[in-house]
């Protein structure tokens, strides 16, 4: 009797430290591109994620494992590549005997984590319901992720900026756009700010726009001579965002010049027809004496004349541009109405030929 329930307790301790399966997923689950929307994949019974955003009744996740390289399609949405045919298996290891991990849809976009001949790694975040984690999994993250929000690493950005700054403030190498080198994004390995934060600029020696922390995972686009084009994808808020002022695209040069305080500070994207390079003399009295700027005209068929100023990174492109160019342009409205010429005077951010 003694050795029965001796047995027994045996089995039951065993039972109890056994914490595999309790680490697995209870069942099959979907994972979302957002909260209940954009299926990427059906995650299998068992798989272990770890937990960790809340929205709702979803989880954020990272999903890993290994797809067959034939698999492996181009770039898609901000993802450097994506699902290239049906039916795709992700295992746990870079074999065909691996166990499946999760079937994925066709299109999904992933980031590339390395290529080792017929299998890649790679791994997409996305959102699963809660329901399909075992409880005590969900408690165990959510005390891991608790401490994470006033970690140390906040102050290290702000006491520590100076070998950033430099980088968003170095001159320029004078570069034409036929020196940028596109870069594979598909084969590119994802990058991130050596220091403890770098600076985003919507164009080489434009000011910053954004700061970005290590740790973040940037994938390259384009490279010219110190500098590298990046696209970024993560999440913010909700209750963070407001809606695009999507007037701003109908804005017209007439509007401008009608109530040229109003729209001071805004941001425009137009598409405009470049006539001439040309640096503002004494008489233009909202510029800089030799300020250089493109005479254009627009936006879109509107036949009024325009003064892009530009920054220091894009005047030599600017130079290069022949008569005529249509261009796509990011600017800043400086005034809707400039002394004495009336014309309105907006700062680029960024422009490409169209």
């Amino acid at each position: 009797m003694r050795f029965r329930f001796g047995f027994l307790a045996m089995l039951l301790a065993a039972a109890a430290a056994a914490p595999v399966c309790a680490q697995g997923l209870t069942g099959p689950a979907v994972l979302y591109a957002r909260p209940g929307a954009g299926e990427l994949a059906t995650v299998a019974r068992g798989t272990t994620l770890d937990p960790g955003a809340a929205s709702g009744e979803y989880v954020r996740v990272t999903l890993r494992g290994y797809l067959a390289s034939s698999l492996v399609g181009g770039a898609r949405d901000s993802f450097p590549a994506s699902v290239a045919g049906s039916d795709a298996r992700l295992r746990g290891a870079p074999s065909t005997s691996a166990a499946v991990v999760a079937s994925l849809q066709q299109g999904m976009a992933f980031r590339v984590v390395k290529r080792a001949g017929a299998w890649t790694q790679v791994e997409r975040a996305g959102w699963i319901r809660r329901s399909a984690f075992p409880a005590a999994l969900l408690q165990q993250g959510a005390r891991k992720t608790a401490p994470k929000r006033p970690e140390a690493k906040a102050p290290q950005a702000s006491s520590k900026p100076a070998p950033a700054r430099p980088a968003a403030a170095a001159p320029v190498p004078k570069d034409t756009a036929s020196q940028i080198v596109p870069v594979d994004s598909a084969a590119a390995n994802g990058v991130t700010p050596a220091d403890s934060v770098a600076m985003l600029s919507p164009a080489p020696g434009v000011a910053p726009i954004a700061t970005v922390r290590h740790g973040a995972v940037l994938t390259p686009v384009a490279r010219l001579r110190g500098w590298v084009r990046v696209r970024l994808d993560g999440w913010m808020r909700e209750q963070d965002l407001a809606a695009a002022d999507t007037a701003m695209a109908r804005l017209s040069a007439a509007d401008l010049q009608a109530n040229p305080d109003a729209y001071v500070g805004r941001v425009v994207h137009w598409t405009v027809t470049a006539l001439a390079f040309q640096t503002a003399d004494p008489l233009r009295h909202d510029m800089r004496p030799d300020e250089p700027y493109l005479l254009a005209r627009g936006p879109g068929k509107e036949n009024a004349l325009l003064y892009l100023a530009l920054p220091a990174g894009l005047v030599d492109e600017a130079k290069g541009l022949a008569p005529m160019t249509v261009l796509s342009i990011s600017a800043k409205v400086r005034t809707g109405r400039s002394d004495p010429s009336g014309v309105p005077i907006l700062d680029v951010q960024n422009m490409a030929k169209r």
